[in-house]
């Protein structure tokens, strides 16, 4: 099985890396934050809309949708069966309306973010994926199950499963850890201070972090930002097929490392870190209305407002730009050549990648096509044929 990831920044939700459980549990021991404002969240039960829970006050947006989220479904538990069907979704993250899924999802057949792949004896089914989601996006579109179940190796940007968790944690700790001076030392002033405000509304503890890089603010802020909203890693696509346990190890693949995506993020010049931290919280403030417009884009098929979202989120500064080239376009190329590989095989696979590695005149999709592979595009309503044994 998958262990659960963290994900960083808006952007990332459909980019990744999303891999390190090590972030989180970097984190879990950090006390938390009690001179923060109150902040009170609303869930509601999407099967019953007179079910509204409310958190009560909290001294963090996250605690806050964690304690709405828990009344909500321990209320729900002790319910009678009879009672409609439905899961427990948050509203309201203090005055911020949280868009619900109804008004993510499309209500008639669209395009996915899957593309079947087939040369010789080979066949790719490329699933475009979100790292993380929230319950009430569930069910999947069956093509995705389908396309899983007609394929016999499973293909994940780095497969998790392969290494111990002390051995990410360790790794993720020598890449991660200054070499010198403190992350306060490290940031500009005002850079800082509003790292600090952000840490407060969202329960990031900035000032047990000074051992840190400034990626992992990023990465961690992020993280908790969505966590605020009510999405989970675990409802996440890549984690949901990494959990239903039904591949044998050795049809469990990778198209990166471990380390490979480490070096990528802390190995960035300070500059490009603090660059893409700055970003990261001048988006802060938006960030409901950017991932549900990266949300309702991916549910919607629509490729060319998911591409334009991503860019706009990069900024104009040219590090932070060069940053995303690097996150997205330099590892497609990589991502791609391994997928080719596959296609000269005799076997087939299922392979899940951020869905904005799939899109654009430098993503998968038309890396593949223009190395002379066709792929189809599958739509929500199709069928897709079964593993012929």
């Amino acid at each position: 099985m998958q262990p659960m990831r963290c994900v960083f920044k808006l952007g990332v939700l459909v980019t990744g890396p999303y891999w390190s459980p090590a972030l989180c549990l970097l984190l879990a021991g950090f006390s938390a934050l009690t001179y923060a404002q109150p902040h009170v969240s609303i869930a509601v039960h999407t099967g019953d809309p007179d079910l509204v829970f409310s958190s009560g006050k909290q001294i963090n947006r996250v605690q806050a949708a964690q304690a709405a989220l828990a009344n909500c479904r321990s209320t729900v538990a002790s319910l009678p069966e009879s009672e409609p069907p439905g899961v427990c979704e948050l509203a309201r993250m203090d005055d911020i309306v949280v868009t619900p899924a109804t008004k993510l999802l499309p209500q008639t057949p669209t395009p996915l973010f899957l593309w079947r792949f087939q040369h010789g004896k080979a066949t790719v089914y490329l699933a475009g994926t979100i790292h993380v989601l929230k319950e009430s996006l569930y069910p999947l579109p069956q093509p995705y199950l389908d396309a899983y179940a007609a394929t016999q190796k499973l293909v994940f940007e780095v497969d998790l499963s392969r290494y111990p968790p002390a051995e990410v944690q360790q790794q993720t700790m020598a890449y991660a850890t200054l070499p010198e001076q403190s992350l306060r030392q490290s940031l500009p002033s005002d850079t800082y201070s509003q790292l600090v405000s952000a840490g407060l509304i969202y329960g990031l503890p900035v000032g047990q972090m000074q051992a840190f890089k400034p990626m992992l603010a990023f990465q961690q802020l992020g993280l908790l930002g969505f966590i605020a909203m009510g999405y989970d890693p675990a409802f996440g696509i890549d984690h949901y097929f990494g959990q239903l346990g039904e591949r044998e190890a050795e049809n469990i693949l990778q198209l990166e490392t471990l380390d490979l995506q480490l070096k990528l993020l802390f190995n960035q010049p300070l500059d490009v870190q603090t660059a893409v931290l700055k970003q990261a919280l001048a988006d802060v403030g938006d960030i409901e209305q950017s991932t549900s417009a990266l949300v309702r884009a991916y549910f919607n098929g629509d490729g060319a407002r998911l591409l334009s979202l991503i860019e706009e989120q990069a900024g104009e500064h040219p590090l932070t730009r060069a940053f995303n080239a690097q996150l997205l376009d330099q590892r497609n190329r990589g991502m791609a050549r391994t997928i080719q590989a596959y296609l000269e095989s005799d076997q087939s696979y299922f392979v899940l990648v951020g869905a904005a590695h799939t899109v654009g005149s430098r993503g998968i999709v038309a890396l593949l096509e223009s190395a002379g592979f066709t792929g189809t595009r599958i739509a929500s309503n199709q069928t897709i044929p079964e593993l012929q044994q």
